[in-house]
């Protein structure tokens, strides 16, 4: 799998993470609130904060290996510069003109570099 895609697989997975944690809050204050009314009402939102939870923990386990994967990829870059670059890009989320500027080079040098890096992935990805 691509550097780029696992850093979207990531992306995504952080945000699902986020939107099932903020509804996980959400449904225990409801839960709080209509935990006197009916038997029923109370154990639907238990079965609810439930999933929520299983659900949260499967992606948490799931974007632990991707961020496992995404480390092995870069570390498998033959250069240190590139490494670098693809470390700062892809797991501090740095812009390219605050790498360049981290690591003294170029602008139009960290893209060329990058391109570089992306392109050795795919070849060993092959």
């Amino acid at each position: 799998m691509s550097i780029k895609t696992l850093k979207a697989q990531i992306t995504q997975l952080q945000a699902q993470i986020w939107r099932n944690s903020q509804y996980l809050r959400h449904t225990q204050k409801q839960l709080a609130l209509i935990y006197r009314a009916t038997p029923a009402t109370g154990h639907r939102s238990r079965q609810q904060l439930r999933a929520l939870r299983v659900a949260i923990n499967r992606d948490s386990r799931a974007l632990e290996a991707l961020n496992q994967s995404l480390r092995a990829a870069i570390d498998n870059q033959a250069s240190p510069q590139i490494q670098e670059i693809l470390t700062r890009r892809y797991i501090g989320d740095e812009p390219f003109a605050a790498i360049a500027a981290a690591m003294d080079y170029d602008l139009r040098w960290v893209y060329r570099l990058h391109a570089r890096g992306l392109a050795a992935e795919k070849k060993i990805t092959r």
